[in-house]
Formats: C-alpha cells, structure tokens, sequence
C-alpha cells in the first residue's frame, strides 16, 4: 500500500513544472483517498458482521418471520416459519399468506384490514385457529405487523403462544383451585411476616379472629396469643427457627377476653430465593370438640357408674337393711318405755297426794314393769341402734357424695385438686363392686394440690381400677381367691406419680405398645 501510494503522488507531480508546491497537495489528496479507502473497507467489514449477525438471528429467533411485499405477498421466511407452519422456506417465497398459514388463523377480510393498517402504524394482536376437534389442541400466535420500508414492505411476526396459554389457563386454573379450598376449608388459615404481623387471613379465620382481613391485615397476631405462653412459643419457634408443628393446642384470647380453644400446625414460609418471610398457621376452634369431649367424658362416667351399680346397690341396701331393722326394734323399744314412763306418772301422781301406801304400790308396779322389759337392755341397745343406724347413714352419704362427685359435669377446664382425694372417691366407688374379690391396699404421701383435668383424671382412675379387677377375676376365676389392689401416689420433683397395680393376669407383651392406642383392648 506503501509502495503504490509514492508511486501514485510521484506520478502526479512529474508531469506538473511546479514540483514543490504541488507535491504536498498531492500527497494529502493520496492520504485522503487513502483514509477513505480504509473506512470504506472497515465500514464494509462491519456491515458484512451485522448482516451475519442479523441472519444468525433470524435463523434462531423461535419466532414465525416473513417478509411481505407490496403485493401482501411472501418475500422470504425463516427456518422457524417454515418449521411452524410446515411450509418449504423456497416455496414460500412468492405465495400468499392464505395459502400457507393455518386456516382461520387470519381470514381473507381481516387480513387485508390488518395489511392496509399496518402501512400506516404497527399492529399486535393475539389470533387463534379454530378448534380442530377432539384430540388436538387450537393453536394461539401472538401477531405483529410492522413496516419495513418505503416500498411498501412489511415484517410479520408470529409468536406461537400456544403452550404459554395453555401453562397460563393452567396456572389460573390453580389459582381459582387453591383459591377454592383456602376460602371454604373448615379450618382457618393465616400467614404472618417474620415480625408476626398478619399478611393474610381466610374467611374462617376472620371468623375466629373477628374481623374482616383488611383489619386484620397488618396486625399482630400477639394481640391474640399474648397470653397463651404455648401458642406464642410454637409459633415464635417457626418464625424464628423454620421448625414445623402439627396438632398443638392451646388458646387465642380476644380483647373482651373470651378464650376460644383451637388446635394450631404451624410451617415456615419460604420465598423465591429459599429465604424464610414468614410462616402459615393453621388452626381451627376447637369449642364445639371440647364440648363434645365433656359430653362424651360424662356420658362414659355415666355408663361407669351403670356398671357399677349393682355393688353400689348391694353397699347402700347393706347399711339400710340394718338401718331399717334397728329402726323397728327401736319403735318396740319406744312402746317400753312408753309404758315405763306411764308407771313413772302414776309415781309421781302419788307422790302428790303424799300416801304412803299408794306410793309404795307405784313404786312396785313399776320396778315390776323395768324388770319386766329389762330396761337397763333396752336403754343399752337403743344407743348401740342409734349409733349403728348413724354409721350406717353416713356410709350411705359417703357413696352417694362421691357418685355425686364423679357424676358431675366436667368443666373442661384446668383446676387445683387434691389428685389423691380424686383417686380416693373412685376407689370408694369402684370398691363396692369387688369387696368380696380384691383387697384395696392404699398408700397415700401428702400431695400438693395441682392444677389438672380432675374430672378426665377420675375417669382414668375408674378406668385403671375397673382393669384391674377384670384382670383379677380372669386369673383367680371362681377359685374363691382373692386379689390386690395396690395405689399409691407419690411425690418427686416437678409433679407428683401415680401408680396402680394389681396381681391380676397382666398384660401380654405383644398388647404393651398398643396400651395408649384409642378404642384399643
């Protein structure tokens, strides 16, 4: 380049007689050219990279394109038009777009209405084919019209969307699905931020909550669980440390201070990057269960008792049997001494009149009538009735207060009771039906009242105790044996144990695992 640049400048200068002045001229219009020649080549250069470029993506772009002229008839498409609509890319060149695209995708009318719009501005709009019938899907496109140039030239672009509506139609289909469930499920769902406040809350537990979500939205769910140290603790642990739970329960309170009782799970709740936001709770209003719990608690109490009834029956007619045989000899006893007094009044009558021989006469039909009913008998045995038939009544009052006891409605909630008083009166009862088979052998340590489900702890000691008999009557049968009952509460630290044992059949090793499994025998 070097060599053809002197040549070229010293050509233009031998000619001239003004050598000197000329040359510099010369040599800057070579440079110019020169500088030309060089853009000329890198702008070249760069339009050959674009145009590579350009076609590189045409040729990958997963977009129908054609090129139309002013005649709205193809000029050229790319591989992915041709691929879509399976046309042959050189075929095409040439047609009209009826005869290549679906048919219905864009009808004769509407397409020319598009053509004649898009010469002016560009167009998009959304088409699709008609339903082909069962057993294949339409096809939807995104379209777009653009003009390319002014000779009249036009780009149409088709996206196929087919599968991004259908993920779509899909994904609100789950939406409106788990929309569905969460707005009419039983139980009621809310989710809080990282700091407990309340983002969102379904239908039920507005209705637990007591009030519409955008009250609730925003609010602490402390206001609720402030005084409920378990609830607070669970869900606190999920927020803070993303540990699950399921089944717990415990207590919401409102700010009029009703308590309602609800069963609460609890899940972390994760966002895009994996990063704990929150957590779900799920709980529901335990009241109408708890309700039902009591009923069902005092209906088994009840049918316990029906068990029981005979050997309660006997333990009352025993004591009223004696009572009432004590009663009748007492009446004969009053008859005596009825007639003794009688004689005592005609005593003293004649003690009155101040006769001696009268008062001897007195004095004498009455020792005969003392010796007669042998009063100093009848005195002793009447105190010995009386007391008896006192015994007896307080024995019948024991029963009948620790029936009453065991019979009463439950309250459901936790209470401070004497547990062995609790234990005590049910062996009271359960004892009037096996005294002829077991001998209740009781060792009590002085317990501290504690706070507990008295009621449900009775149940279990009946429970425990009806067991236990059972188990005994099926090892000693009708051998006229007798078994041991054995209780005993004691104290340790942080609770105090119960334990009750008998010297019954025992319990098979297979059944052990299954001894605390519900309805299980």
């Amino acid at each position: 380049m070097r060599d053809a640049f002197l040549l070229g400048a010293a050509e233009c200068v031998i000619a001239g007689p003004e050598y000197e002045r000329v040359l510099p001229v010369v040599v800057l219009e070579q440079i110019r050219r020169w500088r030309a020649l060089l853009e000329r080549g890198a702008v070249e250069q760069r339009l050959r990279r674009l145009e590579h470029l350009n076609d590189a993506i045409v040729r990958a772009i997963p977009a129908a394109l054609a090129v139309l002229g002013p005649d709205a008839r193809v000029v050229e498409v790319n591989p992915e038009f041709a691929r879509a609509f399976a046309v042959d890319a050189a075929k095409a060149a040439g047609a009209s777009l009826e005869e290549i695209l679906p048919p219905g995708l864009l009808p004769r009318e509407r397409l020319l209405g598009l053509l004649r719009e898009a010469t002016v501005r560009e167009v998009e709009l959304r088409v699709s084919t008609p339903s082909p019938g069962r057993g294949a899907a339409a096809r939807s496109f995104d379209v777009r019209l653009a003009r390319l140039d002014d000779e009249g030239r036009l780009l149409l672009v088709l996206w196929d969307v087919t599968e991004a509506e259908q993920l779509n139609r899909r994904l609100a289909e789950l939406k409106r699905y788990n929309e569905n469930i969460i707005q009419n499920m039983n139980s009621a769902l809310l989710v809080v931020d990282r700091e407990g406040r309340i983002a969102f809350a379904n239908p039920t537990a507005e209705g637990i909550l007591r009030g519409k979500l955008a009250d609730l939205r925003g609010r602490s769910i402390w206001e609720w669980l402030s005084d409920t140290p378990r609830g607070r603790e669970l869900l606190e642990r999920t927020l803070r440390e993303g540990i699950r739970f399921r089944g717990a329960e415990t207590v919401i309170t409102h700010p009029s201070g009703q308590v309602v009782p609800i069963g609460i799970s609890c899940a972390p709740l994760q966002g895009a990057n994996g990063r704990r936001i929150g957590a779900v709770a799920i709980f529901q209003d335990l009241s109408e269960i708890k309700e039902l719990q009591r009923h069902v608690s005092q209906t088994e109490r009840m049918a316990s008792i029906g068990q029981l009834a005979a050997g309660v029956a006997h333990e009352i007619n025993n004591p009223m049997g004696f009572i009432h045989a004590n009663l009748c000899q007492m009446a004969e006893y009053l008859s005596d001494l009825r007639r003794l007094w009688e004689r005592v009044g005609e005593l003293q009558t004649a003690i009155v009149t101040g006769r001696t021989d009268q008062i001897r006469a007195q004095s004498e039909k009455l020792a005969a009538l003392s010796a007669e009913v042998d009063s100093d008998f009848v005195f002793a045995d009447f105190a010995k009735a009386l007391r008896e038939s006192q015994e007896g009544s307080e024995r019948i009052r024991h029963i009948v207060q620790d029936l009453r006891q065991f019979s009463r409605n439950d309250s459901g909630d936790r209470v401070l009771a004497d547990v062995t008083e609790c234990l005590d009166s049910t062996a009271n009862i359960v004892g009037t039906m096996m005294k002829h088979t077991v001998v209740l052998r009781k060792e009590y340590e002085e317990l501290p009242r504690i706070r507990c489900y008295h009621m449900q702890l009775k149940q279990v000691f009946m429970n425990l105790l009806v067991n236990a008999f059972q188990a005994i009557q099926e090892r000693v049968g009708s051998s006229g044996e007798t078994g041991e009952i054995c209780l005993e509460t004691r104290r340790r630290p942080g609770g105090i144990v119960v334990v009750v044992s008998d010297t019954g059949i025992g319990i098979p090793p297979e059944n052990l695992p299954r001894i605390f499994d519900p309805f299980f025998t």
